[in-house]
């Protein structure tokens, strides 16, 4: 049902979950196991063929991980395109480092909030 990229993203196949061909969206409670089993502890999981999934406490949390998941993926990428080895964060780091950014969250919220309001 799932995989995992370099760095420990887990992978949530759906088709491996349902056993046969889906529309690629959770529509029933056996799925949502599926991709909650998937996530484990993480707090994102890619799923293929149909994006992301992003879990936090909060939603400036969720929206937060959501943007810089898809930043730091491209940056990834980026980086695996110069060849050589990438050195991902270990459990520890992660750890720090989410607790470190957790406070800095409301300035760049209160930002995409106005950005958002504004359309």
């Amino acid at each position: 049902m799932s995989a995992f990229l370099g760095g420990g993203v887990p992978v949530f196949d759906i088709k491996a979950a349902a056993g046969q061909p889906t529309d690629m969206l959770v529509r029933t409670p056996a799925l949502g196991r599926a991709l909650a089993q998937t996530l484990g502890e993480r707090p994102v999981a890619l799923m293929r063929g149909h994006g992301a999934v992003v879990v936090g406490d909060s939603l400036p949390r969720v929206v937060f991980r959501s943007v810089y998941t898809e930043v730091n993926a491209r940056l990834q990428a980026q980086a695996m395109a110069l060849g050589g080895p990438v050195t991902y964060l270990d459990e520890e780091e992660a750890r720090r480092a989410d607790a470190s950014v957790g406070g800095t969250i409301p300035r760049p919220w209160e930002l995409w909030k106005k950005k958002a309001l504004a359309k």
